[in-house]
């Protein structure tokens, strides 16, 4: 709209059999992309258009201009835009031109965009204007130099907009025809790569798909498949997890590279891929598994580096279903990784590291002591919970997430619906500890007075004192003791006065329960050892 330059699209136009996959209709985050595959325009000797450059702008122009993008709810929000916006710049400066998202029909000012492709496609920009000023001036009643400029912003955006829809010269196109000469499709491939290897935010996985998809047509979306299967609509794990997955359990180090899939390294590398795909497809299940059920993780808010869980498939892939002593190992190394941040640098190194030690078959049994020592020994990190790191303010909800995991069997953040995801609360009330006790940071945050409890429910408790607030909770059937951990206060939280005396007692005994848990879960091979029967 204020006629900047968007940048190239790049298009190759081919009869080549290569699977097609249209635009989305509409924009589901959470899309099936193999329902969006056209089989028989993708057979050879049918023409067709690929987009090499430039296909997220042009999904976006899409979604504008003839579609629309699903909510939580699936329902279809549609493209608005303030057709007298234009003059003044709002949102901080950032927006000229307004445009926002609505599943309910807008009034003017706001323009339902598509109509231009629908109830005015063949109508001319100014008889539309006319028709949109007509309606506004009943609608504002605005003295006549408003009025005038408020019509010439009106016209002025319907034959800008309408401009945008219908001509070129807004856009910026160049095609390799590969209808009417040779372009090998693995010059176009060497092409797409380069492109996109910039700004645009695609992953190395991404970009190797093209190639992979020579040796296995499938590929692409066998590893969609997985990712949703292992995010479950919660997690942020990507294909470039998967690869790594695949690419370690077959030897060829955690690198993503193109090399490894070109030539007769890559046909190998994919055929052998393929060939064993059901194996890695169990081991990508049994992750899930254990994502779901052993370390009972529903929030990326959790996550320190989701590389922790390669050398979890590794070993699955070589050790199928670990039993449960196994199964407790395996939680704690990844609570060990993620607590004491294992995977803060040199990520592909020590995953290749690691392959050594977990990929290969090693009876069932997880090596977990060969894991603390190589990370202990070569980078120095903590191996064992210590009960400083209760103190440490960036662990403290990975700390209590385990520990209500471990009491409880659930986890805070297993929620259907992202906006009932739990904060982290003051049992005692953080305000009236510093401005009535006198209490400072470093007490009031203490993780023994600290709880998970959900966004409304932290909204509604505001700063009642908790003899009454858990009293109260008591009294309606709900658990507390769940939040206070300590029995003799969950049994009777009138016992839990607001004073200074009271505090701290409650605060000691809360932090030693949390302990107790976390350590437990953190570090049991220790208390294995400690208690061998």
């Amino acid at each position: 709209m204020r006629e900047y330059p968007i940048q190239t699209f790049l298009f190759w136009r081919t009869k080549e059999e290569i699977r097609a996959r249209r635009f989305m209709p509409v924009i589901d985050f959470d899309a099936d992309l193999s329902t969006l595959y056209d089989m028989n325009r993708s057979a050879a000797g049918i023409e067709k258009v690929f987009v090499l450059d430039g296909q997220q702008r042009l999904q976006t122009l899409h979604a504008i201009f003839r579609g629309g993008i699903h909510d939580d709810s699936n329902a279809i929000e549609e493209a608005y835009f303030d057709i007298t916006a234009g003059d003044v710049e709002v949102d901080n400066g950032d927006v000229l031109h307004k445009l926002i998202f609505s599943a309910q029909p807008l009034e003017l000012p706001f323009f339902r965009v598509r109509d231009l492709t629908e109830k005015y496609a063949n109508g001319n920009p100014l008889n539309i204007a006319d028709e949109i000023n007509d309606l506004l001036e009943d609608k504002l009643q605005e003295e006549t130099e408003k009025r005038r400029l408020r019509e010439r912003r009106v016209r002025a955006n319907l034959q800008q907009l309408h401009s945008i829809l219908n001509h070129d010269k807004h856009f910026w196109v160049d095609e390799l025809d590969g209808v009417a000469k040779q372009y090998p499709y693995r010059r176009i491939l060497e092409i797409f790569v380069r492109v996109n290897s910039g700004g645009t935010k695609l992953t190395a996985g991404d970009l190797m798909f093209a190639a992979m998809k020579e040796g296995w047509d499938d590929i692409e979306e066998r590893v969609e498949q997985v990712v949703n299967l292992l995010n479950g609509g919660k997690l942020g794990i990507d294909s470039d997890f998967v690869l790594k997955c695949l690419l370690l359990a077959h030897g060829e180090g955690a690198e993503i590279q193109k090399e490894k899939f070109y030539g007769a390294r890559g046909e190998t590398l994919i055929q052998h891929i393929e060939q064993t795909w059901d194996r890695a497809e169990k081991a990508f299940q049994q992750l899930r598994d254990f994502i779901v059920h052993d370390i009972r993780m529903f929030s990326d808010k959790l996550v320190r580096s989701y590389n922790a869980l390669i050398p979890v498939f590794d070993f699955l892939f070589h050790n199928p279903q670990p039993n449960e002593a196994n199964r407790l190992l395996m939680a704690a190394y990844y609570h060990k990784a993620q607590l004491f941040n294992w995977y803060r640098s040199s990520t592909d190194s020590i995953l290749n590291t690691l392959h050594s030690v977990v990929g290969k078959d090693n009876g069932g049994a997880f090596p977990l002591s060969e894991i603390k020592k190589y990370f202990g020994m070569s980078h120095g990190y903590s191996v064992e919970l210590q009960e400083s790191h209760l103190s440490e303010n960036r662990l403290r909800a990975i700390i209590l997430n385990i520990v209500y995991c471990d009491r409880w069997g659930n986890s805070p953040f297993d929620v259907a619906y992202k906006g009932n995801e739990p904060h982290i609360d003051h049992i005692y009330p953080q305000y009236m500890l510093r401005n009535r006790l006198g209490y400072g940071s470093t007490e009031i945050n203490d993780i023994g007075n600290l709880r998970f409890v959900g966004a409304t429910d932290n909204i509604r408790k505001r700063a009642e004192l908790p003899e009454s607030y858990f009293n109260r909770l008591k009294q309606q059937g709900i658990p507390i003791d769940k939040h206070l951990l300590v029995s003799e206060y969950a049994d009777n939280p009138l016992l839990l006065k607001f004073d200074a005396v009271t505090f701290d007692a409650f605060r000691q005994k809360r932090r030693e329960e949390i302990w107790k848990s976390a350590k437990r879960v953190v570090d049991p091979e220790i208390l294995e050892q400690g208690n061998p029967s």
